[in-house]
């Protein structure tokens, strides 16, 4: 144990760890909010492990708000009175605010049986700290902490720490056959900490990555996206890749596809690792840079003079993230608003200003400016020299768009002083057909064919 620890929990847990201490029971914060204490980190949420069983912890909060939906596992939530409340289950995503802090609190337990590869067959209760953190996932993510009694430090997890290390609680193949989710977790943890991955873990990883397809796609979507906004996602894509296309087999052709132009130095896939760490880590963007040339394999022709062409690669590749994203449950707003960035990733520059016209008119300001971005960080991923000299036509499509914005042009058919009645008082009649002349009428302001 480590009494010199400074951790400083929200009023809330260490009044929660006071009010179980009272009636005899142990109570101890556990797991991702003692780890990033350690980090110097502020936790997004707190988890509390307890001896007592979940009729006890409710007799420890008579006559205050509960929640009981994860009492069959051992959990309760206590809901302070005036606070919002605290909705707490053991297997699903925890959210416990209160002022601004999350919290969880918990049964001892063991488990037993996985015979899903996600979930125990059976879940006991015990009164051991140390059964209840040997079941867990990392070795930094066992340790349990009290403000009087200090650290538990089991499994070595702060020497994990200091070293930058993920490594398994006891045998890793064991720990991923239990719940496959964990492999996606350790790549997300690898890339949200730049820890390196332990030999003995990494290679459970390889031998059980097959267990990811009993795995939901939106729990599969969730860990993806928060592994791509982490510091370190490409060095993980990088080192992981026959992980990751176990559940993005798309994405396998891209790696050997060499690209063979004066314009790149990398294969497709390296080219888009490459994009992928230099876009601002924001899970639309990471999406698009990951997806924005999955499309390249499949279009890749050769011309007489031996270089490569990927003709008609940005629709393929759109094709190609609308069949993914739609796999993994993304919402149809995040699925087409990733593929359209996709799809116009190669759009020429600098942008002509009825294109840019077309593109604020369609998707909005946001939108073409996370599209300059994306092109950005393409243009960053290509053959040393070519983004120097293309730079400039990119700065040069911001100016124009935001000089566009500033003035006010007409971007929509709302922005017109013409109007669906004006053309039924010329005579033309309302319908599919009275649309498409509007619209044409758009493109030709957007032209400066007409005013």
């Amino acid at each position: 144990m480590n009494q010199g620890l400074t951790i400083v929990p929200p009023p809330v847990v260490g009044e929660a760890l006071r009010r179980l201490e009272a009636r005899g029971f142990q109570a101890w914060c556990v797991g991702g909010c003692v780890r990033d204490s350690l980090l110097g980190k502020a936790p997004s949420d707190w988890d509390i492990a307890t001896s007592a069983l979940p009729q006890e912890t409710k007799a420890c909060f008579a006559g205050e708000r509960l929640v009981e939906a994860g009492a069959a596992h051992g959990t309760i939530a206590w809901v302070p009175s005036g606070d919002h409340p605290i909705e707490i289950t053991t297997f699903r995503s925890v959210t416990a605010v209160v002022d601004g802090h999350a919290a969880e609190i918990t049964t001892y337990r063991t488990e037993s049986g996985y015979s899903d590869f996600r979930r125990p067959d059976k879940v006991g209760f015990t009164r051991s700290l140390s059964e209840d953190l040997s079941r867990r996932d990392f070795t930094v993510n066992a340790m349990a902490w009290h403000p009087q009694r200090g650290l538990v430090d089991l499994f070595h997890g702060q020497e994990d720490l200091s070293a930058g290390l993920l490594r398994c609680v006891g045998e890793p193949a064991r720990r991923f056959s239990e719940d496959a989710l964990r492999i996606l977790r350790c790549l997300r943890f690898s890339s949200q900490l730049g820890f390196a991955i332990h030999p003995d873990t990494a290679r459970a990883l390889w031998e059980k990555r097959e267990l990811l397809l009993a795995l939901s796609h939106e729990r599969v979507r969730e860990e993806l996206t928060k592994l791509l906004c982490g510091q370190g996602a490409a060095a993980v894509l990088r080192q992981y890749a026959a992980v990751v296309f176990t559940v993005l087999p798309e994405l396998a052709p891209m790696k050997g596809c060499a690209q063979e132009t004066p314009y790149h130095c990398f294969d497709v896939w390296e080219h888009t690792l490459h994009a992928v760490d230099y876009a601002p880590q924001q899970g639309d963007l990471r999406w698009a840079a990951l997806l924005h040339d999955a499309g390249k394999p499949g279009r890749k022709t050769r011309s007489a003079d031996g270089m490569a062409h990927f003709y008609g690669h940005p629709p393929e590749s759109g094709r190609i993230a609308r069949q993914l994203l739609t796999r993994l449950r993304f919402s149809n707003k995040e699925r087409d608003w990733i593929t359209a960035l996709v799809g116009h990733h190669e759009d020429a520059m600098p942008m002509g200003e009825a294109h840019l016209k077309g593109l604020l008119g369609r998707y909005g300001e946001r939108f073409v400016f996370t599209l300059f971005q994306l092109q950005e960080a393409d243009m960053s991923a290509k053959a040393p020299g070519v983004f120097a000299r293309r730079l400039p036509d990119l700065e040069e499509s911001r100016a124009l768009a935001r000089a566009i914005l500033e003035r006010g042009d007409c971007l929509t058919l709302g922005d017109m002083a013409l109007t669906g009645e004006d053309l039924k008082a010329l005579g033309v009649a309302p319908g599919p057909e009275m649309g498409k002349l509007l619209r044409r009428l758009l493109e030709a302001v957007q032209r400066g064919e007409a005013a």
